[in-house]
Formats: C-alpha cells, structure tokens, sequence
C-alpha cells in the first residue's frame, strides 16, 4: 500500500521553495558579476536577497508558473535592477531549474530536492544582509584595439539608434553585455555599454 502524498501548506513551501531560489541564486555567475560590477548601484546585494523573496512569493502564490513566465521575470529583473542583459542561456537553465524544483515540493517530494541540491555540492552564500560585496571597476587598458574599436561602435550604434521598438532586444535598455570569449574559455567578459 502507498503512502498518502501530503503537500506542503503554503508557508512551509514558501520556506522550503524559498531556501532552493537562495542555493540556485548564489551559484548564478551572471547575477553575481552585475553585483560586483555596480550594475545594481551601491545596495546591489539588497536588490538581489529582494529577488529572492519576489522569486519565492510569486512562485507559491500563483496557481500556474511555468519556466517560461519565470525566464521572462528573471530577464525583466536583470533589465530593470541591474541593466543587464545575459546572453549565456543562464536565465533558462536557472528557470528550468526552480520550475523542476517547486514542482517537486509541491508535490511533497522535499527529501529528493534536498538530495539534488546537496548534489551540486556546497556554495558560497553571498546574497545575505548585511553583506558587502568589493565592486570591481572594469579595466578599459586590457582590451586590446580591435576591442576598443568595437565599443566605440557600440556606444555610436547607441546614440543612433531609434527609441522605437524596432530595436534589437540584447541592446535596447541595457548598459552591460555579457560576452563569451573562445580564447579563454570558462570566463565571461563583461563590457559597459553606457547610455549616451
């Protein structure tokens, strides 16, 4: 005979779900990097624990989430809070992620998602209050030429470009532009695209 299923009430999924969003948003390299790079202004890290809470509450309070309302959430967030754009397929992969794992606690499987995160092994836990995360500038002198030529182009396509909504999704409204590099792979480069 199987045991019945019992499903979490509301505040216990709040609380498990809530602990799952904080796991999976503390290994995000992406949000991590517009935090450190003052992306986020001054108060970044209170920006990114409010995340957490806005992910969790309008995760468990909503009837229907699926992962492709919760991509659209996370990429409205990393436009609006940091002027960030990630074009690393980050979003996705983390949406999939705590779709897969809400849907499991709802389901009153707690034991299995505590395993699966316990499996990716353990993570720094920067998004906490109080904590101050060191900004780093970024250093225009170690791009070479042919780099400094295509942020000037950038920067120009920028100031021409219509405000209509003819504009390419990964340039309008953002000031920051997440670009992989072949030559050192492992590593996102991150640029400063400054409105004009």
């Amino acid at each position: 005979m199987a045991s019945p299923i019992i499903t979490p009430s509301l505040v216990q999924l709040q609380a498990q779900f809530k602990e799952v969003v904080g796991n999976i948003l503390n290994r995000w390299t992406g949000l991590r990097l517009a935090v450190e790079h003052g992306m986020g202004g001054a108060l970044g890290v209170n920006t990114a624990i409010e995340i957490i809470d806005y992910i969790t509450c309008y995760c468990t309070e909503n009837k229907k989430v699926d992962s492709y309302d919760l991509r659209e959430i996370l990429e409205e967030i990393m436009d609006q809070e940091f002027q960030t754009i990630c074009e690393d397929e980050s979003i996705d992969e983390i949406s999939d992620i705590l779709i897969k794992h809400l849907n499991l606690l709802k389901d009153g499987k707690s034991e299995q998602v505590n395993a699966e995160l316990s499996r990716l092994g353990p993570c720094e836990i920067w998004i906490k209050s109080g904590n101050h995360i060191k900004m780093q500038r970024m250093d225009d002198s170690s791009e070479s030429d042919e780099d400094d030529d295509d942020n000037d182009d950038q920067d120009q396509d920028m100031e021409t470009e219509p405000t209509g909504g003819s504009a390419a999704p990964s340039t309008q409204g953002s000031t920051t532009e997440f670009v992989e590099e072949d030559a050192d792979p492992g590593w996102t480069q991150v640029r400063n695209r400054r409105r004009r």
